[in-house]
Parts: structure tokens; sequence; C-alpha cells
């Protein structure tokens, strides 16, 4: 049971499409909110509303490098577990 519910909390915390397609571009490789933003064409406080979520609900890390924050996927199991809704929702994501 205990393993069921983190599994709920991780799906229901990128239970909106861009937390989903953010963690999508995270599964690939660490990226900085430039990247993120330039991908989803949407604004940059939406991006960070996004991230600090997907961060205080610990699905994220961020590391900052300069005047650049990146991002990555916190938990190993998060990986393994979306890289199959990836395959099946995110395919079309341009991530270069």
């Amino acid at each position: 049971m205990q393993h069921a519910e983190k599994a709920a909390q991780i799906l229901s915390s990128v239970a909106h499409p861009l937390r989903l397609l953010i963690i999508c571009m995270l599964l690939e490789r660490e990226r900085f909110v430039g990247e993120i933003l330039e991908a989803l064409g949407t604004t940059k406080g939406n991006i960070s509303q996004h991230l600090r979520l997907l961060e205080n609900k610990g699905l994220i890390r961020k590391r900052r490098e300069g005047a650049h924050i990146f991002y990555s996927i916190k938990d190993p199991k998060i990986i393994e577990l979306l890289r199959c809704v990836r395959g099946l929702y995110c395919s079309g994501l341009k991530l270069n």
C-alpha cells in the first residue's frame, strides 16, 4: 500500500500538462529554466510556478551555476515510473 500511495502522489503531482512536459524534458537530462521555457512556449512566471510545485513535492531538485538554475529529477524511481508515460504522451516534444 505504501508504494501505491507514493506512486499516486507522484502521478497527481504531474497531472497538469505543463508539469508532465517539464518532467518529460527532465527525464532526458538536467535542464536550465531557459531551455524549458523555450521548449514549452509559456511565460517564465508560469514555468517557475510549476517548477516550484514539483520541487516542493520532492520530484525535482535545482542547482545554481552562475546565472543559470538547473533542474533535474530527484528520485531515480520517478524516472522508471514516468518513462512509460513519456513514451506514450510526450514523444512529439522537441527536446534538443
